[in-house]
């Protein structure tokens, strides 16, 4: 069984390794591995990011565990999802209806709740023991509606125009915007289009970083199918003033994306 872990705590303390001794307990034989525990704290459109763009690369019947957020409010529930032959299991923070906008494949929810963060992830690890040992069913569980959120991945629309914000900042500072080649394209209809950035435009899309000189900015779209702004061989979110997006943030900064 593989079991994957993604959380916003970091490496410094002892949060994530208190996770996999507790699903060791429960299912010695488990393969975990770690998703992602470098999400910014607390923000949840990162986290749906590099969970949506990432659950689908892994065999059948995988089970991912957010750790994010997980006492949103207290007793904290625990849901579990099928998605495309994947399972997702997490708090009911918001997670689920932010990162996947068709959930007609049903959400379940667990009888158990938890006042405590080891408490929780002990119920999970039973959860998911269960899971595997029910031949992944879970048809004894009632069918939950999972809570919303109002801020949603995609960019918002203005006629021609579409406002993207940033959802995540790679380790090389590369920007992911909340932009895919799909809508892009379907929203182009093959015009020329206009990138307005905070210290440069841009004008077309390119293939590799190493489409333009070093030091210059370049747009792509990543292997996840989004739209990622780039410098070659230098950091993009310091040299072009992006940062990632807050929902208070007191001075909103945007990516604009023009069809001419």
């Amino acid at each position: 069984m593989i079991i994957t872990l993604l959380s916003d705590f970091g490496y410094q303390d002892n949060y994530t390794a208190i996770a996999k001794g507790i699903l060791l307990q429960q299912i010695p034989h488990a393969t975990i591995i770690d998703l992602s525990h470098n999400v910014t704290p607390y923000h949840m459109l990162e986290c749906s990011y590099l969970l949506k763009s990432s659950y689908h690369q892994f065999p059948k019947n995988t089970v991912h565990l957010s750790l994010f957020n997980i006492l949103h409010h207290t007793p904290a529930e625990i849901l579990i999802a099928r998605k495309n032959d994947q399972f997702i299991v997490t708090a009911d923070n918001g997670l689920l209806s932010l990162a996947f906008e068709d959930l007609s494949e049903t959400v379940h929810k667990s009888t158990l709740t938890a006042t405590g963060y080891t408490e929780w992830m002990h119920h999970a690890a039973l959860l998911i023991k269960e899971l595997e040992q029910d031949d992944y069913k879970f048809r004894h569980l009632p069918m939950h509606e999972p809570f919303k959120r109002g801020t949603h991945v995609e960019a918002l629309q203005k006629e021609d125009e579409l406002e993207c914000q940033v959802i995540h900042i790679d380790y090389y500072g590369n920007v992911i915007v909340n932009m895919t080649r799909d809508r892009f394209e379907e929203m182009r209809k093959g015009r020329a289009f206009r990138i307005t950035i905070v210290r440069d435009t841009l004008t077309q899309i390119s293939n590799d970083y190493a489409d333009v000189s070093p030091g210059r900015a370049v747009c792509l779209f990543n292997s996840a199918g989004y739209l990622e702004i780039a410098v070659n061989q230098g950091h993009a979110s310091s040299l072009l003033g992006l940062r990632l997006h807050q929902e208070k943030m007191i001075y909103y900064q945007h990516i604009k994306i023009e069809f001419l």
